[in-house]
């Protein structure tokens, strides 16, 4: 037996984090981003999705993001969260992008949407209640829903699609928070790079000993100040005593209430950065200190002043290339993928260490990198390989996929251009995979549990970088 050893090395970036100290056996988000509609494309769902997704992963959530999904893919993402959900569980569902209102009930609309009247709207998009239902009878003791939803859509004005979506009841424990008031429209700040509502959340999150009830009065406000009191996001709760997102001592501090001639709205990073609510004379994170403390095992001081370096400087190349190194090390593939993504579009080269797989002779180590302008493929000194080492435009990689050969083989298939128009086909299996012979003399490829996930955020990285 042998072992293909190898290392990744990624790239990210975002916000602040703490320990969630909510009571519950877990703390489970599932954060969807609908914004490539064909006919009718919303320009700040998908960043909106990872925005979230980040801060409440950095309080404690463990988060599965979806972005642009089709009826489908929402319906199996849904399903396999709540799966996921047990007895006394702590529970977020966030949604940004299209919704509509038919006869009172609310639909989160699918990218794949294509309903020609209201009675086939019911089928062709997801009930917002559904979600809610699914995850209360599963078990949650408290449920978290957030509908950024309420956008002014383009579909067929009637009097159950007009106005913005409807009212919703709450169960037991149950918290449904709209970006704004039933039968109105939020704005979907199209000079932002989040949307209004989704700004000032993310804001809030941040802010420690905050209960929920105080999280969104505070959004509330926020919102209501920025957009002149044409946006009142607005809130129904059934939840049972004071619930702390982000715990923390003493009094929570005032409102920051911003002036009548207020300044753009900007991304919710700078945002926090400048916000009167987080201290400005803060002192410039040392991130060598990060890089020994990763080093030397001390992984959550690295994650600690790595996003203390990304809430004051963003774009911070090095912060984001530590960051998500830790992501990778911990396994975690949600936020890997969208913080991968903009560390590629912040200018970082992103090395991913794998098992280059060949049918005959099983895999060996192989260096495939990508940035914002090209592929490279190296092969690791001293392995057999036919393949020459090679790089190319991003222009000229093609969709790439997490798949399963017809030998139960896990890989991940990337599909490059070369400079004489010929599409290659590569295979990449997991770094850990272990390679071993049958009796017949051909290797057996082995992978390790987190192959698929591996994998499929690889895919998700590729993907969404060539779609820059």
């Amino acid at each position: 037996m042998k072992s293909i050893f190898l290392v990744l090395i990624l790239a990210g970036s975002l916000l602040a984090q703490r320990d969630l100290k909510l009571e519950g056996a877990q703390k489970l988000a599932l954060v969807v981003g609908n914004g490539a509609y064909p006919k009718w494309p919303l320009r700040n769902p998908a960043n909106d999705a990872r925005a979230v997704a980040q801060a409440l992963t950095n309080v404690g959530f463990s988060t599965t993001s979806a972005l642009d999904v089709t009826l489908q893919n929402l319906d199996r993402t849904v399903s396999a969260f709540v799966a996921k959900v047990k007895q006394g569980d702590t529970v977020a569902f966030y949604y940004a992008g299209h919704g509509i209102q038919l006869e009172g009930e609310n639909y989160l609309v699918p990218v794949d949407f294509d309903a020609k009247d209201e009675a086939d709207a019911k089928y062709a998009a997801y009930a917002a209640s559904r979600v809610q239902e699914r995850i209360e009878k599963a078990g949650a003791r408290v449920t978290l829903v957030v509908l950024d939803a309420c956008r002014n859509n383009p579909f067929a004005a009637t009097r159950s699609t007009s106005g913005g979506l409807a009212a919703m009841g709450t169960g037991k424990g149950t918290l449904i928070a709209f970006a704004t008031a039933p039968g109105k429209t939020a704005d979907d700040n199209p000079n932002g790079n989040n949307g209004l509502f989704t700004t000032h959340f993310i804001t809030a999150l941040q802010q420690p000993g905050l209960t929920l009830d105080q999280i969104f009065n505070r959004v509330r406000e926020s919102v209501h100040n920025a957009s002149g009191g044409k946006q009142v996001p607005w809130t129904v709760s059934s939840v049972i005593g004071e619930v702390y997102l982000r715990p923390g001592t003493g009094p929570a501090p005032p409102i920051a209430i911003e002036a009548a001639a207020r300044p753009p709205i900007m991304n919710p990073l700078a945002r926090a950065a400048s916000n009167p609510l987080v201290p400005v004379s803060q002192p410039k994170p040392d991130l060598s200190a990060a890089v020994s403390a990763f080093q030397r095992g001390d992984v959550q001081q690295a994650k600690t002043i790595a996003m203390e370096t990304l809430r004051q400087d963003p774009a911070n190349q090095q912060a984001l290339f530590l960051l998500t190194t830790i992501y990778y090390k911990q396994e975690q593939w949600d936020v890997l993928v969208p913080t991968a993504v903009q560390a590629i579009k912040a200018g970082a080269t992103i090395p991913f260490a794998v098992g280059h797989h060949h049918t005959l002779t099983g895999a060996h180590g192989a260096l495939l990198s990508i940035s914002s302008k090209q592929v490279e493929f190296q092969s690791v000194a001293g392995s057999a390989c036919s393949q020459k080492n090679m790089t190319v435009p991003l222009a000229s990689l093609g969709p790439a996929q997490q798949t399963t050969n017809a030998q139960g083989i896990l890989f991940f298939n990337l599909k490059i251009t070369d400079e004489k128009g010929k599409v290659q086909n590569f295979n990449f299996v997991d770094p850990n995979t272990q390679v071993r012979q049958n009796p017949d003399g051909l290797p057996i490829l082995v992978a390790p549990p987190r192959a698929r996930q591996l994998l499929r955020a690889m895919a998700d990285i590729f993907n969404q970088s060539r779609q820059q």
